[in-house]
């Protein structure tokens, strides 16, 4: 597998919870990196939780031009491109999860459609080699009790999933009508270090420090939690390469149970009742993803199990400040603990 060196990649939603692991990824293997971010907070973000984060982010991404605005803009995105003048694209400017989605159908719509239909045409004007477009699981549907691989086709039951499908569906069209090479990634579950308040490990580890309990729905259910380091690693690759016009599950290929991560949690702190609850029947059923492709193609095996990457968030949870002083943290946990 060839991989090009000193590339120019422009990085949109550079400044977010993927996108700033992405980048510090491609600063540390000698790229020039470019990020197109917003800084928006969306409706579940408080200001004391996401400009720390924010801050953080920036600060790894080490990016060598910014651009700051709304991807829903064709004039500023105009802008970026014709000033970066990049060789790659990487695209994982979105909204961060269904729920947000379904609350704000109108926005997500132009954020996650129209902007992305604006992005391949300005890929197409400005001559970008391949943009890698940032997929999800979610377009797959219902999965569990089977191990879905590139081949299935993806049948999405939320507005999050549909739209994913309709990016890649985009990707594809773009690619047959104007000569634009892509590759699609499907991550799945992510967590780590950096993250706001929003998925599943940090809402359980939060509630858990403020609350004694943690609330898991469905305790048979699966997730196949990918460590944002891993998936950086992938969508790095996936730039670099040239490998083009493929769909990629870049996932750890392990599904655990939620329970699983919570009482790794639990083991961790040492204290935390685990509560259950019948699935959430607003989200698809899912379980394990065949990762075997991306694994063969990019000559890639993530490394990190959730008995690895939840302690090593927990430690970076509990080394920030601005928990401890906006939140009713269990007073047994002081800041810096380190488990």
């Amino acid at each position: 597998m060839q991989m090009e060196n000193n590339m120019r990649i422009l990085v949109l939603g550079g400044y977010g919870f993927i996108g700033s692991h992405i980048c510090q990824q491609l600063k540390a293997e000698g790229h020039t990196i470019g990020i197109v971010d917003c800084y928006h907070q969306y409706y579940t973000f408080p200001s004391w939780e996401y400009y720390p984060v924010l801050s953080q982010r920036k600060e790894i991404a080490q990016t060598d031009k910014e651009y700051i605005g709304q991807i829903e803009n064709l004039q500023f995105l105009e802008q970026a491109f014709e000033d970066f003048k990049p060789d790659r694209v990487i695209h994982v400017a979105t909204y961060p999860n269904a729920r947000m989605v379904k609350r704000n159908v109108l926005d997500a719509t132009n954020n996650m459609v129209t902007a992305t239909a604006y992005i391949l045409d300005l890929c197409v004007k400005h001559k970008v080699d391949k943009i890698v477009y940032a997929s999800s699981s979610m377009v797959y549907g219902e999965f569990n009790g089977g191990i879905p691989d590139e081949n299935v086709v993806p049948k999405p039951n939320t507005l999050y999933g549909s739209y994913k499908r309709q990016g890649e569906l985009m990707c594809k069209i773009w690619h047959r009508e104007q000569d634009l090479n892509y590759i699609i990634m499907r991550p799945s579950a992510l967590y780590g270090t950096r993250d706001t308040i929003t998925r599943v490990i940090s809402q359980l580890l939060k509630n858990v420090l403020t609350t004694g309990k943690m609330t898991v729905q469905g305790p048979d259910n699966k997730l196949d939690f990918s460590n944002v380091l891993d998936v950086a690693k992938y969508f790095s690759l996936a730039a670099t390469n040239e490998v083009t016009n493929e769909t990629f599950n870049c996932t750890r290929g392990n599904g655990r149970k939620i329970i699983d991560a919570a009482d790794i949690i639990q083991d961790k702190l040492g204290f935390g009742e685990i509560v259950t609850k019948p699935h959430d029947d607003f989200y698809p059923n899912r379980d394990t993803l065949n990762s075997d492709k991306a694994k063969t193609m990019f000559n890639f095996n993530p490394t990190i199990d959730i008995e690895e990457g939840i302690p090593n968030y927990i430690n970076w949870f509990l080394g920030q400040p601005f928990y401890f002083e906006n939140l009713d943290i269990n007073p047994k946990v002081v800041l810096g603990t380190k488990i």
